[in-house]
């Protein structure tokens, strides 16, 4: 168990590595699923669910704050899992989101509406929800009320297009602050292999 946690620590590094370095490397935004999100929150909770189990096998006996605790972590799980949908974006600008969506739904000959934050999509009867945090050039783009599994992820097909022939400025605020968080996740997983008694 001793190797488990440092391989946390080191998969959470290489998870905000990738994604850091992705949109520095490239010099465009990095869209991807929540659902990796999700991923990656379950495996930094996973200490949590696996040590009561631990416990049981090493004692056979469970309290009941162990219960509590795991019961307490497979709630927060499953709030993630229903409220990580959509995609999420790195790298991007309030301008250049909402003009690389334009482009998607115009190459997709979907008629929309704009609202504030919310386009409808009015010849497929669905709603696109968009948040976006300019300053830290994150963004998060979210389909409601359809049922079409495709349509988004086609989306989000036509929205790199444009990012791939288009130029822009990027927002690397998030993408530096990914890399110093894996440094950091780096070092601890080196602590807890290193340093933790055996």
């Amino acid at each position: 168990m001793i190797i488990y946690f440092p391989l946390v620590f080191a998969c959470m590094a290489v998870f905000f590595f990738y994604i850091g370095f992705k949109v520095i490397a490239s010099k465009k935004p990095f869209f991807f699923s929540s659902k990796v999100l999700f991923a990656f929150v379950a495996i930094s909770f996973s200490p949590q669910i696996i040590r009561p189990f631990e416990t049981l096998f090493s004692t056979s006996n469970l309290s009941s704050l162990s219960y509590l605790t795991l019961l307490m972590v497979i709630v927060v799980l499953g709030y993630f899992w229903f409220q990580m949908r959509g995609y999420i974006a790195i790298g991007i600008s309030n301008d250049s989101f909402r003009n690389s969506l334009h482009y998607a739904l115009n190459q997709n000959n979907i008629n929309y509406e704009e609202q504030l934050s919310l386009i409808k999509l009015t010849s497929v009867d669905a709603e696109i929800e968009v948040s976006v945090q300019s300053w830290v050039g994150t963004g998060q783009i979210t389909l409601k009320k359809s049922k079409d599994k495709y349509l988004l992820p086609t989306l989000v097909s036509s929205i790199n297009e444009y990012f791939a022939s288009n130029s822009f400025k990027l927002n690397y605020t998030t993408s530096i602050f990914y890399i110093v968080l894996g440094v950091i996740m780096l070092f601890f997983a080196g602590y807890l292999y290193y340093l933790m008694p055996r």
